[in-house]
């Protein structure tokens, strides 16, 4: 063995044996201290602490409870974080002691890095503060020492507990830019420049407007929330000085490039300057709250959303929300003129009734479409913000409109329609039209699909039942298809024949059933209303033909021809409309026709 190894053994040893020696001093003589029953804190009760002082190598960060917030007061004034502040109450107050050493086998608090301290925690409830006295760490296992003032007994812990002790007075101070939560306000403003944004909350339904730069106009009230939620979590990584005699000019804020003040009425209540960025930290902007007038570094891209175009905050949608019972009347100027009102039917459901000779029924599900596509329908982009001559966008004369009204009675008890809003629909170019509201003289551009979308003509929404008999009320079906010509009687027994031959029982049964699902015939989707587009959907003379005789006074004939039948898609038939006697193409439901029609009707 060489000398460099014999040294190298001996200092191991040495080292061993000091180890040894002063974990012997360290550990009190006498049996084993029990693992710990308490609090760590015995008696403290978050709820009720007003102060917390915690004092660090001769500095002492102080933070008070008052008016339901906590502010640190020392070494500074400014909002403290209540979440860190809680997160060492909590720890104080619910965690146990891993270890206890009774006031009797301690010798010296010295011993153990208590006296003096390395820290002390101040809580104050009440008349007499509870002091928390936080010593050295344990050889091993990552604990400290920890004893409660007017106790002997020393307790051991986890050292996890010093994380939750603010090492500066930054470690605890509010890092929200805004504290939105604790402000009260109802508009919003922002100065950019010769730019003044000032966005105005109204009192009674909660929408936001936006009343500068005028004319005030409707704002787009869910992204303005949604802005609001994102600025009251705007943070602050870095605080840069707290002197109210900052030189501010190398931040940019002597003369701040943006400002952004919250309010209410006349009165702002909350107001940050933005200056310049620093010159390596382009994403960072300096800020300054003229409520603490400190100045800080801030993400910019909260600020550069506040800086948006206008039409981003502008609302897009043509129609305001509308609450429940707002609207009982609506009236189309389109293709066709008609006027639906909003009644109740036998089933004390509400139905929308059209105000024609038939009272034509609308379908409740394209009614639903119908209204869904109308409140949904949004401008791209605003054409003109102040229109006196509406002739050059086609809205003079001749547009198409969609009124919305509510039935009201006038002070001489006679019943009237309110108008509640309008909407017409103009002139514009090959994928867009122009648009404007009843209420405003702006002009929007909308998207030509999404206005032809609407419904221009009843028919695109009245009830889909085509016709409604039992089959029992059948007396003949008649049936050309493929040039083949048939004809099914029914005699009152429910037996039918073809020509001489009767039935047999099955197809007796299948043929009732397919009366059955005829007799309750609906369409799966109006497609056209007039005989100018039979042919592109396959429907002439020659086209196949079932027609349905109903027994009866006066005695009823159903028709119906069917044309294209592309591959897994619906067929499209057609059928007399009642209301204008023309050609109604609709889709026919294809399983009824592939199951039923084809295979018991069309061929023998």
């Amino acid at each position: 063995m060489n000398s460099s190894q014999t040294k190298w053994l001996v200092g191991l040893a040495l080292a061993l044996f000091a180890f040894i020696a002063f974990d012997e001093l360290r550990r009190p003589s006498g049996p084993p201290p029990s693992p710990a029953a308490g609090q760590l804190v015995p008696r403290l009760r978050p709820a009720t602490v007003t102060r917390i002082e915690v004092t660090l190598s001769n500095a002492t960060i102080r933070a008070e409870f008052a008016a339901g917030q906590w502010r640190l007061t020392a070494p500074l004034s400014y909002p403290a974080d209540p979440l860190l502040i809680s997160a060492l109450l909590e720890i104080c107050s619910s965690r146990r002691p891993q270890v206890i050493i009774p006031a009797a086998q301690v010798k010296s608090p010295a011993d153990f890095g208590l006296q003096p301290p390395q820290a002390t925690v101040r809580f104050h409830q009440g008349d007499t503060p509870i002091e928390l006295r936080i010593g050295a760490r344990t050889p091993v296992n990552n604990q400290i020492y920890l004893q409660v003032a007017g106790s002997g007994d020393i307790a051991i812990a986890d050292a996890n507990l010093l994380g939750y002790l603010p090492q500066t007075a930054d470690a605890w101070r509010d890092r929200a830019l805004l504290p939105l939560a604790s402000v009260k306000f109802d508009r919003l403003r922002v100065r950019t420049g010769a730019r003044d944004l000032l966005l105005q909350r109204d009192s009674t339904n909660r929408l936001w407007r936006i009343a500068l730069p005028t004319p005030a106009k409707r704002a787009n009230t869910p992204l303005i929330e949604e802005l609001l939620a994102r600025l009251g979590q705007w943070p602050v990584p870095q605080f840069i000085t707290d002197d109210p005699r900052a030189d501010l000019e190398p931040f940019g804020l002597h003369a701040p490039e943006s400002e952004l003040a919250f309010g209410t009425g006349t009165n702002d209540t909350l107001v940050v300057q933005f200056g310049k960025s620093p010159t390596n930290q382009p994403a960072l902007v300096f800020a300054r709250s003229l409520a603490t007038a400190n100045v800080m570094l801030v993400p910019r891209a909260l600020l550069d959303a506040l800086r948006a175009d206008l039409w981003e905050f502008s609302e897009h949608r043509l129609l305001d929300a509308l609450p429940a019972g707002a609207v009982d009347v609506i009236q189309v100027e389109g293709t066709e003129n008609f006027t639906l009102r909003l009644q109740t039917n036998a089933s004390a459901q509400f139905v929308w009734v059209a105000d024609d000779a038939f009272k034509t029924l609308t379908d409740p599900l394209l009614m639903q479409s119908f209204s869904n596509n109308l409140i949904i329908l949004s401008a791209v982009e605003l054409a003109k913000e102040v229109v006196t001559d509406y002739s050059p966008y086609g809205l003079a004369s001749g547009t198409r409109r969609i009124s919305l009204l509510k039935s009201v009675t006038n002070a001489v008890g006679t019943l009237t329609n309110a108008l509640v809003a309008r909407l017409e629909f103009g002139s514009g170019q090959v994928d867009r039209l122009f648009a404007r509201r009843h209420d405003e003289s702006s002009v929007y551009v909308v998207p030509r699909g999404d206005v032809d979308r609407l419904v221009w003509s009843l028919h695109k929404i009245q009830d889909r039942t085509i016709w409604n008999f039992a089959s029992n009320q059948v007396a003949a079906v008649a049936v050309e298809f493929d040039g083949q010509k048939r004809r099914l009687t029914r005699a009152p027994n429910g037996r039918w024949t073809e020509g001489t031959e009767p039935a047999d029982d099955i197809k007796n049964v299948a043929l009732e059933e397919t009366m059955f699902r005829l007799g309750q015939l609906r369409a799966e989707q109006w497609t056209h209303l007039g005989a100018d587009r039979l042919p592109i959907y396959g429907i002439g003379a020659d086209s196949r033909r079932v027609t349905v005789e109903l027994t009866g006074s006066p005695a009823r004939t159903n028709t119906i021809l069917f044309g294209n039948m592309l591959q897994g898609r619906n067929p499209y038939a057609t059928v007399t409309d009642p209301r204008s006697g023309q050609p109604l193409i609709f889709e026919f439901p294809r399983a009824l026709f592939r199951d039923y029609v084809a295979a018991y009707l069309g061929r023998p």
